[in-house]
């Protein structure tokens, strides 16, 4: 299988053009789908909406079974259908009525990311010849993919954006229960699987979704296994991009790092796809030996270690985090249970936002039974655990402007200064400020894919401008203007 992977691999590339769009300047706003596609993120996953998962609502488990297909199937086979299209419709009609987008806009959440699975998309339509193709009467008679729908728009009108994450592939990325049929993995070793998502899934999505502005991103797989040689998650990660931009030229693709973030870092550069490229990542510090072995203050130490991501290289998102650590750990541990919950999340959060231009979705919003404790983002915002996001002005930006240039023309003055291109900084750092304050005009955001915004407005400059052996000075003024002013 791998030798045609390889022969598709060679014609993806030849198919994929340079298709860096241009992105309007600022005047002095930019246009409400560019910021949502590429400012940072403090938001919250929406787990077991769509992806049921039994340990957060058991109700649909009610017959059995430990992931959504054998749940749906067994409650079929037991009421039917029709009543159990009934369930999940109240299901998900219970569920969104409890979503407080008020609040969540009032604290500062940008985002959502919206867990699926292939047998929601288009309301059950490209089950055949998949697991879910036996309960396929089920999910056309509930019509989730109207409930999507429905509550993108929902979150719309507060601002705030929806990350739409394919949780469940055809045959699985991995073999949890969350990702739907809770088998083997099989996903990235059959074509036939791949192509059929690229070829009819990605491209509905993309069709069907593209009238709102508010969806920030396609994430086109979760949790994939690790994998040295990966060539099944090449192979689709690029027939992935190429399915998008056929359908859309600037719409985020999000792909899995796999448990190896430097792995996918640097295969998007190799690749040239990291401009089109978000890597997800997903930080726990519950599951592994080596996490139980320490300490709650020993994990809250090491984040700054132990979450390093390649942020110059790429773009990356944390997917999936909480603020749960084990009870081996605990056992480690003396002191205020509250306050060392608080600084690992507060920890957490600042590793992240130094480290993830694109921010952060914490899992989850809300279980059925109870607030879900330090795995309930409700409860840790209540209680302080986690930040929320900050909405300051950009204070006196002409003065530190004018400072900055200052500063770099006296620094090169005695080094030959007097044959450079000056003027290539200042530029940089006023039209890198001007487009700040414009993120900042939409609810004190932050330009979040800064990896992707340099390539876009570095093109964009030497398309304008010309380019230099000194372009080195526009770099350093656009590196500068996004250290002194897109802060929190």
């Amino acid at each position: 299988m791998f030798e045609r992977l390889k022969l598709r691999f060679r014609r993806c590339r030849r198919l994929r053009a340079n298709r860096l769009a241009d992105v309007p300047y600022p005047n002095p706003t930019l246009n409400s789908a560019i910021i949502f596609q590429n400012r940072h993120n403090h938001g919250v996953n929406l787990g077991s909406l769509f992806v049921l998962e039994r340990w957060i609502y058991d109700s649909m488990f009610q017959y059995g079974g430990d992931n959504e297909h054998a749940g749906i199937k067994k409650m079929m086979d037991a009421i039917g259908y029709e009543a159990t299209a009934d369930r999940l419709r109240r299901h998900y009609e219970n569920y969104m009525a409890h979503i407080d987008w008020d609040w969540l806009q009032s604290i500062g959440v940008t985002a959502v990311r919206l867990p699926v699975g292939y047998w929601h998309i288009n309301n059950g339509m490209y089950t055949a010849g998949f697991v879910f193709d036996d309960v396929r009467l089920v999910y056309m008679n509930a019509r989730p993919w109207d409930y999507v729908r429905t509550l993108i728009q929902e979150a719309g009108r507060r601002n705030i954006g929806v990350l739409i994450d394919m949780h469940g592939l055809p045959g699985g990325a991995n073999g949890e229960h969350h990702s739907g049929e809770g088998v083997e993995a099989s996903f990235f070793k059959s074509v036939r699987n791949m192509d059929t998502v690229c070829n009819t899934m990605i491209p509905f999505v993309v069709q069907d979704l593209r009238g709102f502005a508010n969806v920030v991103g396609l994430q086109v797989v979760n949790e994939a296994v690790y994998d040295y040689a990966a060539e099944g998650q090449k192979y689709y990660y690029e027939r992935a991009v190429n399915a998008v931009r056929s359908n859309s030229v600037c719409l985020p693709v999000v792909i899995s790092d796999g448990w190896s973030p430097d792995q996918w870092s640097k295969w998007i550069n190799d690749r040239g796809l990291s401009n089109d490229i978000v890597i997800d990542t997903h930080v726990y510090r519950c599951y592994s030996d080596d996490d139980k072995s320490k300490s709650v203050q020993q994990l809250t130490d090491d984040l700054k270690d132990t979450v390093r991501l390649d942020r110059d290289g790429a773009d990356f998102v944390v997917g999936e985090f909480s603020c749960v650590l084990d009870g081996e750990s605990w056992a480690k541990t003396s002191g205020d249970r509250d306050q060392l919950i608080k600084n690992f999340g507060h920890e957490e959060v600042r590793v992240f936002n130094n480290n993830a231009n694109v921010g952060w979705f914490f899992w989850t919003y809300q279980f059925e039974h109870g607030d879900g404790g330090e795995w309930g983002f409700v409860p840790m915002v209540h209680h302080g655990n986690l930040p929320t996001r900050p909405r300051l002005s950009i204070p006196d930006v002409e003065n530190r402007i004018r400072q900055m240039v200052s500063n770099h023309v006296s620094f090169w003055r005695d080094k030959g200064g007097d044959r450079m291109e000056h003027w290539r900084f200042e530029e940089a750092v006023r039209r890198t400020a001007a487009d700040i304050l414009a993120f900042d005009r939409f609810d004190h955001s932050r330009i979040g894919r800064v990896h992707y915004w340099r390539s876009v407005r570095r093109a964009q400059y030497i398309r304008e401008r010309g380019d230099s052996s000194y372009m080195w000075e526009w770099d350093q003024g656009f590196d500068q203007a996004i250290s002194e002013f897109n802060k929190f």
